[in-house]
């Protein structure tokens, strides 16, 4: 019965870093209300490859078809052992909608896909070593293209996006301090710089943490400049990255350190034998114990949860600077001043231990 509750990540098949990736990846997706593409966006589908598919049905009963695959999928994979097989079918439902649809290109809803489908193809021998490949060829394959494209190089793509496209204000500001394209050739050699530079550091594990801040540095800025997260990009790529580092299956309660309360809420939804209790409870409730607690706790299946249900709520009315703030802090505490250990033992980081 274990395997029917989304809180439970001992899969035999899986590490429990993928089951909870793909697991909050999902309910994003759906709290997000994020879908894959439909073939009729541009005037029917469009299927180059496999065009039978184009005479079967309808675009509307296409487009159903395409729903339901993908909500089987997240059934599948949040309600049963069998995740592999959920995240294959999420996976497909979200490369078949964006290949079918003739003006749709997403990079961030098949790089979603391809987080699926790598979870898909992956067991316990594996790990999470094909999330770490995509990544590679994620930056490597974005950093190709910007090497060979000489506007990256003078600045214009950058002065098209920040100054012509959107005019953010900001940027328009700091870039009168400068000549005339000055600070968009910077930025654009700077984002060749830094993504063949994540690239690189991603291929040894003890290198992680210099890949994470490097993206930190790529990617943080046009969040915040742009005020997006362009679709459900951003969330996937820190599910993904934190796919990488260890699930601590024990948390401690420490007597007059946490919430008493708290802990035993989280212990009733303890499916995992995660949380041990080994010192008679003492209760001391305050903010400083319940604020404790959720950091100390921060890996517990339920926590993860609802804080992706609720970055979904931010995203959507527009607080994207509160989430950037909570990410940032969390890294911090939790990944950066284990900076030196992690280095030390060069294996993979604890995750928030």
């Amino acid at each position: 019965m274990k395997d029917l509750n989304p809180l439970y990540l001992l899969n035999k098949h899986l590490i429990p870093e993928l089951v909870l990736m793909v697991r909050l990846l999902a309910m994003y997706l759906i709290a997000s209300n994020e879908s894959p593409f439909l073939g009729n966006q541009g005037g029917g589908r469009f299927l180059p490859v496999i065009r039978f598919l184009e005479d079967i049905g309808t675009d509307s009963e296409y487009n159903l078809v395409v729903r339901l695959i993908f909500y089987a999928g997240v059934l599948i994979l949040l309600f049963s052992s069998f995740i592999r097989l959920g995240s294959l079918l999420a996976g497909l439902s979200f490369v078949i909608g964006t290949i079918s649809c003739q003006t749709c290109i997403s990079v961030a809803h098949l790089f979603v896909a391809s987080l699926f489908v790598c979870t898909a193809l992956s067991n316990r021998v594996t790990g999470s070593g094909l999330i770490r490949y995509q990544l590679i060829v994620l930056y490597l394959g974005a950093d190709l293209n910007k090497v060979i494209d000489r506007d990256w190089w003078n600045g214009a793509s950058m002065e098209t996006l920040l100054v012509v496209k959107h005019q953010i204000p900001a940027y328009l500001s700091l870039a009168g301090f400068f000549p005339p394209m000055f600070l968009s050739q910077v930025i654009g050699i700077g984002v060749i710089v830094l993504q063949f530079g994540i690239a690189v550091t991603l291929f040894r594990k003890n290198w992680l943490i210099s890949a994470m801040v490097m993206a930190i540095m790529l990617h943080l800025p046009m969040v915040l400049l742009m005020r997006m997260t362009f679709g459900p990009f951003v969330v996937a790529l820190v599910l993904a990255y934190s796919s990488l580092l260890t699930w601590p299956q024990k948390l401690r309660y420490q007597a007059g350190i946490h919430s008493s309360f708290l802990v035993n809420v989280l212990k009733m939804l303890d499916f995992n034998d995660q949380v041990v209790i080994s010192k008679p409870e003492t209760s001391n409730e305050s903010f400083k114990t319940w604020f404790r607690t959720l950091l100390d706790f921060l890996t517990h299946p339920a926590i993860l949860l609802s804080l992706t249900v609720l970055s979904a709520g931010l995203i959507r009315y527009g607080l994207t600077i509160v989430l950037v703030a909570a990410v940032l802090f969390i890294f911090y505490i939790k990944v950066w001043k284990n900076r030196s250990r992690i280095q030390q033992s060069g294996a993979a980081p604890l995750l928030f231990q």
